[in-house]
C-alpha cells in the first residue's frame, strides 16, 4: 500500500495503523469503528470517509 504515495509519512502511517482501505466502489476509505451500548447490547457501527489526496503530502492517492 506504500507505493501508492511517493512521501515517507504515508508508508509510517499504513505500517504504523490500520486506517486506510481500498474499496473499489470508494476508493480509498479513512476507516474507524465505534463501539456505542444501545438497549442493553453492544453495537458496532463502522464508518469510512473515501479520501482522494494523502494526508500528509496532499499528492493525489494513486489507484490500485
Amino acid at each position: 500500500m506504500s507505493s501508492y504515495c511517493d512521501c515517507k509519512e504515508w508508508t509510517n502511517l499504513v505500517e504504523s495503523y490500520d486506517l486506510f482501505e481500498w474499496e473499489p466502489p470508494y476508493g480509498w476509505l479513512l476507516k474507524w469503528i465505534q463501539v456505542t451500548k444501545e438497549r442493553g447490547y453492544s453495537q458496532v457501527h463502522r464508518y469510512g470517509v473515501p479520501i482522494k489526496y494523502c494526508p500528509s503530502c496532499g499528492q493525489e492517492l494513486k489507484n490500485k
